[in-house]
């Protein structure tokens, strides 16, 4: 058998039906052409079989067309697809990375600009607090907020007066675009203070004085008070009181306490002498009260508040024995809004076992405007006392707080059993410091004075707690100058 010798070949060129090519795998299928019968090509088979090595594999026309085929081009499409899918997520975590870094750079509420900042709802050029922290607090007014800097300022604020909590609380402006900036305050439960609550000079009538000390345990509290008062009443006072107070109840809205007072009691002359006319008065050197009460707070604007008044009196006169004073007594106040409210009533009642039955009723209604730096405040009061009442119940006018400049003993040296008063007051605040000016205008009236319209006018100088005041009473056209220096009046 005659083999043929490798260098020979068939000059005859076979069909390679072993190569198919899927339709619209071949070459120019994407110019729209398709072939589904086999593809020849120009290899030549020889007759007798070839070995083929591993190397040889990737050399063949058949492992080079599998290669490129369908099932490949569709792994290698999919694995594109998945690495540009892996790229774009990578890319929009970046992005989504990049946009909160942004938003946590950019403070929403900087679009809007300040328009005033409060402590505790005090404004902040009249709030207690140091002066420095004052100027950093009143710089924010016409800024735009930065919540940053907001909570650093409560921060200081915390640190600084010594609170258990400083929260800032931003409220709608008076107009688009404004916000009020107000810091709320917790402060500390100090187990033992010191405070000074009314201090005062009367270029005409002496001075008024009070110092308190309070002393703290859980919910209650004990505030034991000294007090020289020529302010307040008919009579000038001195003695002392001492108050328990117990706010446990219902989270504290509700307050019970127990006042005691024990005060000895100097006249005026003028009143003297008008006693001297009306023989059925008396006067007493001493005084004694004990008043229970409970206060209820209704909502934060609201309150009540009911309870009785056990007082005894001592008379100058040894032929009169001591003489009670027992009333029962009620109270309610609403402030908000720039408006403050305030009613009382006090009623002695001889079913108590009291030497004086009467009705007292006092009613009052400030309301203020603010403007930037300036104030503007109306306050009126009113109030009837019928029956037969002790001098400490009567109405005076000629204080530091009303128909400022006039004496009151030339006004009613007894007292008066009816009362109308107003107060008109503008304001200009410099920080912690601002000057005022007022005009009073008051009637008062009782069994021997008749009603009477008095007026006078002032001006007045403030820095933090301390006052100074300089008043005009005007008399039939004359004008002599009052002035009064105090803390806290």
């Amino acid at each position: 058998m005659s083999r043929r010798a490798p260098s020979q070949r068939s000059s005859q060129k076979h069909c390679n039906r072993n190569l198919y090519v899927a339709p619209g795998h071949i070459p120019g299928a994407a110019l729209g052409f398709t072939q589904t019968t086999p593809l020849c090509t120009g290899v030549q088979v020889s007759q007798q079989p070839t070995r083929t090595t591993p190397k040889q594999i990737n050399h063949l026309p058949r492992g080079a067309e599998r290669a490129t085929g369908s099932v490949m081009r569709q792994f290698a499409l999919a694995l594109f697809f998945c690495l540009q899918a892996f790229t774009g997520a990578t890319h929009c975590l970046a992005a989504s990375q990049e946009f909160l870094r942004e938003a946590a750079e950019t403070n929403v509420n900087q679009r809007y600009l300040i328009e005033s900042v409060s402590v505790a709802g005090v404004a902040v050029q009249q709030a207690k607090i140091p002066s420095s922290l004052r100027q950093k607090l009143g710089a924010l007014i016409g800024a735009r907020c930065d919540m940053a800097i907001l909570e650093d300022l409560a921060s200081q604020l915390r640190r600084e007066l010594h609170l258990q909590a400083a929260t800032e609380k931003l409220t709608k402006g008076s107009q688009p675009d404004f916000i009020r900036v107000n810091f709320d305050v917790v402060q500390k439960d100090r187990p033992f203070e010191i405070a000074v609550p009314k201090f005062l000079y009367h270029s005409s009538q002496g001075w008024t004085g009070e110092v308190d000390a309070t002393a703290r345990a859980g919910a209650n509290a004990f505030r034991f008070g000294i007090v020289g008062n020529g302010d307040d009443l008919t009579e000038r006072f001195t003695g002392y009181s001492a108050r328990l107070e117990n706010a446990s109840l219902d989270a504290g809205r509700t307050r019970l306490a127990i006042t005691f007072e024990d005060f000895h009691n100097q006249w005026n002359r003028s009143t003297r002498n008008a006693v001297a006319e009306e023989p059925s008065l008396d006067l007493y050197r001493s005084r004694r009260n004990i008043a229970p009460e409970v206060t209820f707070a209704v909502n934060k604007n609201l309150s009540v508040s009911s309870g009785m008044s056990f007082q005894s009196m001592e008379s100058e006169a040894a032929s009169i024995a001591r003489r009670a004073a027992n009333a029962i007594t009620a109270s309610a106040r609403w402030a908000g809004h720039g408006l403050d409210l305030r009613y009382s009533l006090r009623a002695g009642l001889r079913g108590l076992g009291s030497d004086y039955g009467y009705s007292r009723q006092a009613v009052s209604a400030r309301y203020e405007v603010k403007s930037g730096r300036q104030t503007v405040a109306d306050e009126i009061q009113a109030g009837t006392l019928t029956g037969e009442a002790p001098f400490f119940e009567r109405f005076i006018l000629g204080s530091s707080v009303n128909l400022r400049g006039w004496n009151r003993y030339s006004i009613a040296p007894l007292g008066g059993t009816r009362m109308a008063h107003n107060s008109l007051s503008w304001a200009y605040r410099m920080g912690n410091r601002s000057v005022e000016t007022f005009y009073d205008a008051g009637s008062l009236s009782g069994p021997t004075s008749k009603s009477k319209i008095r007026h006078s006018v002032g001006a007045g100088y403030r820095q933090g707690i301390f006052v100074l005041t300089v008043a005009f009473p005007v008399v039939e056209g004359r004008m002599t100058p009052v002035f009064m220096a105090g803390m806290n009046y």
